[in-house]
This record gives C-alpha cells, structure tokens and sequence, in this order.
C-alpha cells in the first residue's frame, strides 16, 4: 500500500521538453518585445471578430502559443507534463504533434463557437484546450483503472470529471481568467482521437453497413416473399 501511495514524477520526454521550451520562449520574446507583444494582441489572438470580421482564421491556431502571464503558462505546462509525459513515451513523435495540434484547433473552434453563441468576442491565448486534450487522452487510456489524484484515488473518467467541475467552479467564482470553451473542446477532440472515432476506416465501414441495411430493405419491400416468387417462376 505505501508503494501505491508513493508519488510518481513523470519523466520529461523529447516533445515535452520542446513543447515546454517554445511556450516559454514565446512567451518571455512576448514579455521583452513590445511591438511583439502589439502584434501578437492584434493578430495571434482568438476572438468572434477577429476571425469572422477580420479574416483572421489562423487565430483558431495561433491562439495557443502565447500565454497571459508566467503563472498561466507554469499551469498549462506542469499539467501537460504530469499527463502527457507517459502518452508521449508510447506514441511517435508525428502522433504527438499531431494530437496537439488537433486538441488546438478543436479548442479554438469552440472557443469560436461559443463567442458566437453567447454574442462575446474576448481575446483569447492558452495552450489549454492542447493540454485538456492530453488531460482526456490519459483518463481514457486509465478509464477504468485506479489513479491517484493528489493521492486521492479516483478512475480515470471520474478524474476527467473533476477537471470539468474545476473549471465550470473557476468560471462561476471568478477566481481565474480561463476559457471553459477552450478545455471542454479540447478534451471532447481529445476523446475523439483517443477512442479512434475519428478514422475514416470506421466511418467508411459503418457507412457502408448502413447502405447494406438500406438495400436489404429494398429489396424486402419489392419482394416480400422471396419464396413465393420462386415458386411462381417454377410454375
């Protein structure tokens, strides 16, 4: 049972360690450079107008690679360490990077969405919906196992849960400046491409299935007694 309760510090991995260093230097390059910092305010950023108005359709992107503060980006990066650190040991590097990117832009897309919604148009910034996605790909791969959190120990759909309610707590109390859009889309892109729901073999299959069905039942309504015909053809 002490083994069990024994902390577990993942290792920093390749990807990691180059996800974690561009963050920074992005970030720190943002602090020290005002005209960057300009530029990145005007034309980096997600919002409704920025993408609908302006034409800034890359936003649904670049939005993730620059951070408010150093606290919000010591955040993202400690999470995207303690749960992606064991997906990037068993993935390539190619489905690691593209796993983030995707998380990425299912997070800016419903960042867009919900501005739109809700008739909002904040500026938003955060590797966040990249990290949740992570957060989800590591709760789906221990679905049912039992992890520790914060030596409390839970399953990993039940920790998936408590991250939600974190951060519909966050935003109801206004403790912290985050995009619950931005988290709830880049877990659901996370679960997506964690179950394999999204190759297109599946979607193919499953079209092809139902086009079978469609057929059978055609030909049942044309024919409704196969056996009656053939003996009708015999006569």
């Amino acid at each position: 049972m002490a083994q069990q309760l024994q902390f577990y510090w993942p290792p920093f991995t390749r990807n990691i360690k180059i996800t974690l260093l561009a963050l920074f230097v992005l970030w720190f390059a943002s602090v020290m450079i005002a005209p960057l910092a300009s530029f990145v305010d005007h034309y980096m950023l997600i919002s409704r107008q920025a993408v609908l108005n302006q034409g800034q359709v890359w936003t649904l992107l670049t939005y993730a690679l620059w951070h408010a503060d150093f606290t919000h980006l010591l955040f993202n990066g400690f999470v995207l360490w303690m749960f992606g650190a064991e997906l990037d040991q068993s993935w390539s590097s190619r489905r690691w990077w593209t796993f983030n990117l995707f998380c990425a832009l299912g997070g800016g897309v419903t960042i867009l969405l919900s501005q739109i919604l809700f008739s909002t148009n904040f500026p938003t910034l955060g590797y966040s919906g990249a990290v949740m996605g992570v957060v989800a790909a590591y709760a789906w791969r221990h679905w049912n196992e039992r992890l520790y959190l914060l030596f409390f120990p839970v399953t990993g759909k039940t920790m998936l849960l408590i991250f939600i309610a974190l951060d519909i707590l966050f935003v109801l109390t206004g403790r912290e400046a985050i995009s619950i859009a931005g988290h709830l889309g880049g877990m659901a892109t996370g679960l997506i491409l964690a179950t394999g729901l999204w190759r297109p073999s599946r979607i193919k299959r499953a079209f092809i299935r139902r086009r079978q069905r469609r057929n059978l039942k055609l030909l049942r309504s044309r024919d409704p007694d196969p056996k009656k015909s053939d003996r009708s053809h015999l006569n």
